[in-house]
């Protein structure tokens, strides 16, 4: 979810580029965990249950 939170920073004006918004996320700053929230909550997370034999491996759930 990188690239949507790096993204969400700049739009929030929390950093003025995507460079200055990747620091940002990579120190772990408070807003990122608030944005990273905002971020995940309209996507499904994908899991890949390494290793598989079949195409059930992969699983898609919502985080609480």
């Amino acid at each position: 979810f990188k690239p949507f939170v790096m993204n969400r920073l700049v739009m929030k004006g929390y950093a003025h580029n995507i460079k200055s918004a990747k620091r940002m996320a990579e120190r772990i700053r408070p807003e990122v965990w608030d944005i990273l929230e905002e971020v995940v909550k309209d996507r499904p997370v994908l899991l890949n249950r390494a290793p598989t034999l079949h195409r059930l491996g992969i699983q898609a759930f919502e985080p609480v």
